[in-house]
């Protein structure tokens, strides 16, 4: 139940649940301040006060300059509340971590690089008994509008350091950004205010895979990329890389040789039915996903073709799965375990500043693991 924060309450002199991790200058305070007092001092009124404490508006619209000044202000009184929500609000240092997961990531937590990304990120936890709360977000939702709508580590109140993965929504960060709060986006951009970025350098990843084949070299390339005409940013790289990777290698790629899907299982055993079928018969096939690549793998051996003899195939993310591939999966390894330990580490580190204006946005390296997967072509 939701407890309204008394419009008069004395501060206590101890933590709420006695957590002694509050600065030791304001754990010691003995002397009781009022909300009243903490009005006068801001040059706002007492509702303003309640309003931002309680995270509502009743009816009072309070900016972001002046909920910063009411904040300060009760920093330096020492002032804490009675309910766990507006210390958290107030002491966002102290709030709890929190991965939120689009509902589009098929399979949420069981999906390969959301695995990765929350083992990381727990194990990267200032303290072990730190939680970290998973939740889902929804990517098409308005949460401006329809806030009680929002994740509930979100709406809760007692996380303060968001980490996110999946196609962004808007509406989530700018929520965020009005309680003070930043974030973090692993592995997607996000090029709103207050919203770090730690993405893959994915034009690279395909860059990486195409030189490799070549290397090897195969000029009979084909292509398995995401869905015609699909708009997220890690994709647009990913697709942009192969341009990138064809024009430098002087690699012309016909439309014939670029299937396009959602990326699973399913879509990469579909593409090789679908390329041999219109006697497109690569030599190399480079899919934008482990996933795809396994399915590849599957349609391949059941037309009875040798991988790496007769076609090589290449994938993108160094999930588990590569190594229980037959034969195991060459790819480019994405760094989701750097990026969600990083992203940890600057959550923690942003809360305690001001929240940044401007979108931040940071590129990782990627990795080629060569397995068994790809040899060089075959010679006629």
């Amino acid at each position: 139940m939701n407890l309204p924060i008394e419009g008069d309450s004395p501060a206590r002199g101890d933590a709420p649940g006695g957590d002694t991790r509050l600065p030791k200058s304001v754990g010691d305070l003995h002397k009781t301040i009022t909300m009243a007092q903490i009005a006068k001092a801001a040059g706002v009124s007492q509702g303003a006060i309640s309003s931002l404490l309680n995270d509502r508006d009743y009816g009072i619209r309070v900016s972001e300059k002046t909920r910063e000044r009411v904040f300060k202000v009760c920093r330096e009184m020492g002032y804490i509340p009675n309910d766990l929500r507006a210390v958290v609000r107030m002491y966002p240092e102290f709030g709890s971590f929190s991965l939120l997961i689009s509902a589009k990531i098929e399979g949420g937590l069981a999906n390969p690089m959301a695995a990765r990304l929350a083992g990381a990120a727990m194990s990267a936890l200032p303290e072990a008994s730190c939680p970290l709360t998973l939740a889902l977000y929804d990517g098409n939702r308005d949460y401006l509008v329809d806030g009680e709508a929002l994740p509930q580590p979100v709406r809760s109140g007692v996380c303060s350091k968001f980490l996110c993965f999946g196609s962004p929504n808007g509406t989530l960060f700018q929520a965020l950004h009005r309680r003070g709060y930043p974030a973090v986006s692993l592995g997607y951009e996000v090029a709103l205010p207050g919203v770090l970025s730690l993405v893959p350098d994915y034009a690279e990843a395909s860059r990486t895979a195409i030189r490799h084949l070549h290397s090897l070299g195969h000029r009979q390339l084909a292509i398995v990329s995401g869905p015609f005409g699909a708009t997220d940013a890690h994709v647009l790289e990913l697709n942009r890389g192969v341009r990138l990777a064809c024009d430098e290698l002087k690699l012309p790629i016909e439309s014939l040789r670029i299937i396009y899907g959602d990326l699973s299982d399913k879509s990469g055993r579909s593409a090789v039915e679908e390329l041999f079928s219109k006697k497109v018969e690569p030599s190399a096939i480079f899919c934008m996903s482990d996933a795809a690549a396994a399915g590849v793998l599957t349609a391949a051996h059941v037309r009875g073709l040798k991988v790496p003899e007769q076609l090589s195939v290449i994938g993108c993310g160094d999930d588990p799965r590569a190594l229980y591939s037959c034969p195991l999966l060459t790819t480019v390894r994405l760094p989701a375990e750097e990026i969600a330990i990083a992203g940890v580490h600057e959550i923690d580190r942003l809360v305690r500043a001001a929240v940044p204006g401007a979108p931040r946005k940071t590129i990782y390296p990627v990795t080629l693991v060569e397995r068994e997967s790809t040899g060089p072509v075959a010679r006629s």
